[in-house]
């Protein structure tokens, strides 16, 4: 099915939904209701209200508005995204996979027509990343010597297949600072990845981008240090 046409009074009724939904996201969906019969064929629609009715009522209530923009527009990447995590939180690892792969393909498809990724932008991030490991006290900077920070444009394949989210931003691989003394020789190496299309793709601003790549980092580097998701939340890392 062909994408609607564009609709600039469409789109500036979305942006005044998702504007109360900072603080209020009932009367948001109270506001979309209002939304005329012109406008049920726009995916973009179904598409918020998935997001909203998740923040209100969970993702069981929110699974069949995502399934319907995906309908009306099956290289919708954010729905296929959003109802990966809905079968996520239902334990659907096989159907999580499934739309986690395609999310994968149209992101990597749309990055070609966006531009995503070029070599400037790639030293940009490169730059920031070592700017932070050159900030870190000198005892986690010689710790951290044979750790090497790369960039990759998104996970692999392999790695979605596995159930990892195809939008992370970073990744560390390979035994942490502990594993590594007793690691046996034919352990892969240690490593962290900055996925940078999905960086660049999620923080078009560069202030921001700067800003999120030093909590990638710094994220990943927790990782090494063999923190978890809880201590990286309770550090400001998430």
């Amino acid at each position: 099915m062909p994408r609607p046409p564009e609709d600039p009074a469409f789109h500036d009724f979305l942006d005044d939904v998702a504007d109360l939904a900072e603080d209020d996201p009932e009367a948001a969906l109270q506001l979309l209701d209002e939304a005329g019969p012109e406008w049920q064929g726009n995916p973009e629609l179904h598409y918020l209200r998935g997001d909203l009715l998740w923040q209100t009522a969970g993702p069981e209530a929110a699974g069949p508005h995502f399934r319907r923009a995906i309908r009306l527009d099956p290289r919708h990447a954010d729905a296929h995204h959003a109802l990966a995590q809905v079968h996520e939180a239902a334990g659907d690892h096989e159907a999580m996979v499934r739309h986690y792969l395609e999310v994968l393909r149209l992101d990597a498809h749309d990055d070609i027509g966006a531009g995503i990724g070029t070599p400037e932008d790639q030293r940009l991030i490169a730059a920031v990343a070592e700017a932070v490991l050159e900030d870190l006290p000198e005892e986690f900077r010689a710790r951290l010597g044979n750790v090497p920070v790369v960039l990759e444009a998104r996970p692999a394949r392999y790695l979605v297949e596995e159930g990892f989210d195809p939008r992370a931003l970073g990744l560390f691989e390979g035994p942490d600072h502990f594993g590594q003394r007793s690691a046996e020789p034919a352990a892969a190496p240690s490593r962290i990845v900055l996925f940078y299309a999905n960086l660049l793709a999620s923080y078009p601003d560069e202030d921001e981008l700067r800003e999120q790549v030093e909590v990638t980092v710094l994220h990943e580097i927790g990782h090494y240090f063999g923190l978890d998701e809880d201590d990286m939340e309770r550090l400001g890392l998430d």
